[in-house]
C-alpha cells in the first residue's frame, strides 16, 4: 500500500466522523455511536470508500492497546484494595445475576460454554456513557451514582481480566488443568506487578523525568506500554492484557497523571478508528434482514440488564430506586463488549451471524439509552408507586414517637450527620430519611432516628410527618431527586419551612420556584471563599472585604451574572495605592534579643524614637510568659525580652543598631 492510498483512508475515516459525530451531538447522541455509524457509511458493506479494513483494524488494535493502558493507569491497586467489598458485593452480585439470567436465555439457542461468553460480553455496560450522563446532570455524588460508578469499575476489572481466558471457552479447548495453569499465570502476572510497580517502576520514572526531556518522558512511556504488552503476550495471553499490566505498574507512582495526559490524545484517535473499524464489519444488508429479530434483542438485552442489575443490587443492599435507576443506566451495552466480540471471532468462538446480531443490538441499546435516561427518574418513581418494601420501624415511629413541629433531615452523609449534631445539641427533635441501607442499620444502632425510605414518595413524607413538621434540610447530591422533594414537600405542608443543599448555582432558581425557602449551591459558597481568600491576599481592607462577601450573599447568588454597580464604584473610587500590596509584600519581620550590654535596657520605647529615627515598628514584646502586643512609648525594655520588630530589611538593620549601641 503506498501512501497516498494510506492517507486517503485516514481522510474517509476522520472526516466522515467528525460529520456524522457532530450531528448526533446536536441530538445528544454519543460520540461512540457515531463512529460506529461511519464506519457502516465508509465500509465495505456501505459506500466502500475504505475497503482495506485490515489496514484500520490493525491501528483499531493499537487503539485498544491504549485504551487499557490509559485503564490500568486509573486503577491504582490501593484504591481497589480500599474498594474491595463494595467492588466485590455490588458489582459481583450485578455481574453473577445479569450473566445467569443471559445464560439461561442463550441455552434455548447455544451451548453452555458460548451461552456463559454471550452473557459476559452482554452483561457489561458503556462506562464512557454511563459517566458522561452521570457527569452531565450532577449525579455523580448521588446513591445511584455512586453504585453505577463502582458497577462499571468492576466490569472493566472483569472484561480484562477475561480476556485471557477466552480461547477456553471452546469446548474443544477446554482443559481443566489449562484453566488452572493459566489462573496461577495471572496471578504471578499480578504478584510481578504489586512488586514492580512500587520497588521497579518509580525509580527508572524518576530518572527520565529527572532529564526534563518531554519527548523523552513520552517515547519511555509508550516503550513500556507495548513491551510489557509483547512480553505478557508471550507468556500466552492477550496484548490488550498486557497493556493493562503495564498501565498498572505505573499506577502507583507520582507521574500516572503526567502519562495519563500525555496518552490520552492518542488514545482518543486510535480508539475513534477502533469503533470506525467495528462499524466497517457491521453488514446492513444483514441488518436489514433481520431488523424486527435485532430489535426484539436489543430490547431483551435491556430489560435483562435491568433486572439483572436491580436483583444485584437488592441483593448487596441496595435502595429499590437506587437499583432501578442503576439497572436503566447500565443498560447500554460495553465499549468492551466490542473487544471481547472481535477476540471470539478471532478464536472462532462466535460465527459471524452471532457477531452480526450482536454488534447490531450493541448499537440500537447505545442509540436508546439516551431516551431511556431522560426518562429514569420518571420511570423510578412509577415503578416505586407499585413496589414498596414494609419498614416496621416506620410504624414504630407511628405508633410511640409523637413528632411536632419537629425537622426532617433527607440524606445521613457528611452534611446531613452535621446538622443531626448541631440539632441534637440544641434538643431539637428531628427524623432522619436515608436510602443507604447499610447507613440506616448503622445508625440506628447508635440510636439515630432514621428510617430507610424514597423522599420523592409522598407516602415516605407523610410517615415522617411532613404535615406537622417545621423545618426540612435536603442535603442529598441529586439534583432531580432534590427538585421532586421540594415539590412534594411543599404540596403536603404549605408553611414548612425547607432549606436545599445543591451543587451548583445554576440550580438555586428553579429549587426556589418549587417552595424551597432557602438554597445553598456548593459552587457559590467556594467561589465566595476564594474571591475573600483573594481579597486578603492582596490586603484589601478587611471592612470592604466583609461588605463585599456580604453583597455576594445578599444578592441571591447573582452577582457573578451582572455586576452590581453601585459597589464596583465604590470599590473602584477607594483611595488606595494601586501598588499597596507590593508595598506590603517589602514588610519584613525580624526579632530582636535585649542583651545585658544592649543600649536599649531600661530604656524605653519613646526614648529610644525608634520609629521615627528608623521607620521601624515595634509589634510585639515576651517578658518570660508574657506577651505585650503593641507596647506603648513609655514601656521600658528590660534584659531578656523578645522584640518583634517591622519595617524594611534595610530599616530594621538601622533599628537594631539603634537597640544595640543607641546609633542609627
Amino acid at each position: 500500500m503506498d501512501v497516498v492510498e494510506f492517507l486517503k483512508i485516514f481522510a474517509f475515516i476522520f472526516g466522515i466522523s467528525a460529520l456524522v459525530v457532530y450531528l448526533l451531538h446536536k441530538v445528544r447522541l454519543p460520540p461512540v455511536i457515531g463512529f460506529l455509524i461511519s464506519g457502516v457509511i465508509i465500509g465495505p458493506y456501505g459506500a466502500k470508500l475504505v475497503e482495506r479494513v485490515e489496514v484500520v483494524q490493525v491501528l483499531a488494535e493499537v487503539g485498544v492497546i491504549l485504551l487499557l493502558f490509559v485503564l490500568g493507569l486509573g486503577l491504582s491497586l490501593t484504591k481497589l484494595l480500599e474498594m474491595r467489598r463494595f467492588l466485590l458485593v455490588a458489582g459481583g452480585a450485578q455481574i453473577i445475576m445479569t450473566v445467569f439470567l443471559f445464560t439461561i436465555l442463550s441455552l434455548l439457542f447455544f451451548e453452555l460454554n458460548l451461552s456463559i461468553f454471550i452473557g459476559l460480553i452482554a452483561a457489561l455496560s458503556s462506562t464512557a456513557i454511563v459517566l458522561k450522563y452521570l457527569f452531565d446532570s450532577g449525579e455523580i455524588d448521588s446513591s445511584h451514582g455512586r453504585v453505577t460508578t463502582g458497577i462499571t469499575i468492576f466490569q472493566d476489572l472483569v472484561a480484562i481480566f477475561i480476556t485471557p481466558f477466552i480461547p477456553l471457552f471452546l469446548s474443544s479447548n477446554f482443559n481443566p488443568i489449562n484453566f488452572l495453569v493459566k489462573l496461577l499465570n495471572s496471578s504471578l502476572i499480578l504478584i510481578f506487578v504489586v512488586w514492580a510497580s512500587r520497588k521497579l517502576v518509580p525509580p527508572l520514572l524518576f530518572l527520565i523525568a529527572k532529564s526534563r526531556i518531554r519527548d523523552l518522558f513520552i517515547i519511555s512511556v509508550l516503550f513500556l506500554c507495548f513491551s510489557v504488552a509483547l512480553i505478557v503476550s508471550e507468556l500466552g495471553f492477550s496484548l490488550a492484557f498486557g497493556a493493562f499490566v503495564a498501565g498498572l505498574l505505573i499506577s502507583e507512582s507520582e507521574y500516572s497523571h503526567q502519562v495519563t495526559a500525555d496518552i490520552i490524545p492518542f488514545r482518543e484517535s486510535l480508539m475513534a478508528i477502533f469503533f470506525v473499524s467495528i462499524g466497517m464489519l457491521l453488514n446492513v444488508n444483514f441488518l436489514m434482514e433481520n431488523f424486527r429479530v435485532v430489535v426484539l434483542i436489543s430490547l431483551l438485552i435491556i430489560l435483562i440488564k435491568i433486572l439483572g442489575t436491580s436483583l444485584g443490587i437488592l441483593i448487596s443492599g441496595g435502595g429499590i430506586k437506587t437499583a432501578f435507576i442503576s439497572g436503566i443506566l447500565l443498560a447500554p451495552i460495553s465499549e468492551f463488549s466490542f473487544v471481547l466480540i472481535l477476540l471470539g471471532k478471532k478464536f472462532g468462538l462466535v460465527d459471524d451471524r452471532i457477531y452480526q446480531f450482536f454488534i447490531a443490538s450493541a448499537v440500537i441499546t447505545m442509540v436508546l439509552s439516551p431516551i431511556l435516561f431522560t426518562y429514569v427518574h420518571n420511570l423510578a418513581a412509577f415503578v416505586g408507586n407499585y413496589i414498596k418494601v414494609k419498614d416496621e420501624s416506620w410504624e414504630r415511629l407511628k405508633r410511640e414517637s409523637e413528632l411536632r413541629e419537629h425537622v426532617i433531615i433527607i440524606g445521613f452523609g457528611l452534611n446531613g450527620r452535621s446538622v443531626a449534631r448541631v440539632l441534637k445539641g440544641i434538643g431539637i427533635p428531628y427524623v432522619v430519611i436515608e436510602l443507604n441501607i447499610s447507613t440506616v442499620k448503622k445508625m440506628r444502632e447508635v440510636g439515630e432516628l432514621i428510617f430507610h425510605g424514597d423522599a420523592t414518595s409522598p407516602d415516605v413524607l407523610r410517615k415522617a410527618g411532613i404535615e406537622e413538621a417545621k423545618l426540612m434540610i435536603i442535603t442529598i447530591s441529586d439534583p432531580v431527586s432534590s427538585k421532586r422533594i421540594v415539590a412534594i414537600a411543599r404540596s403536603l405542608n404549605s408553611n414548612i419551612y425547607i432549606i436545599v443543599r445543591t451543587r451548583y448555582v445554576a440550580e438555586v432558581e428553579e429549587l426556589r420556584k418549587l417552595g424551597a425557602n432557602e438554597v445553598i449551591p456548593e459552587e457559590f459558597e467556594i467561589s465566595v471563599e476564594i474571591a475573600n481568600r483573594v481579597l486578603s491576599y492582596f490586603k484589601f481592607p478587611i471592612n470592604l472585604t466583609k461588605e463585599y462577601v456580604s453583597k455576594l450573599k445578599e444578592g441571591s447568588y447573582e452577582l457573578f451574572r451582572r455586576d452590581d454597580v453601585s459597589f464596583n464604584e465604590l470599590v473602584q473610587n477607594l483611595a488606595l495605592p494601586k501598588n499597596l500590596s507590593e508595598h506590603l509584600r517589602r514588610v519584613e519581620f525580624e526579632t530582636y534579643w535585649v542583651k545585658s550590654n544592649s543600649r536599649a535596657k531600661q530604656t524605653s520605647i519613646g526614648e529610644m524614637a525608634l520609629r521615627s529615627r528608623t521607620g521601624v515598628t515595634v509589634l510585639i514584646v515576651k517578658r518570660g510568659e508574657e506577651i505585650f502586643i503593641n507596647p506603648s512609648a513609655d514601656f521600658k525594655f528590660e534584659v531578656g525580652d523578645l522584640v518583634v520588630l517591622m519595617g524594611e530589611r534595610n530599616k530594621i538593620e538601622k533599628a537594631i543598631q539603634l537597640l544595640d549601641n543607641g546609633e542609627a
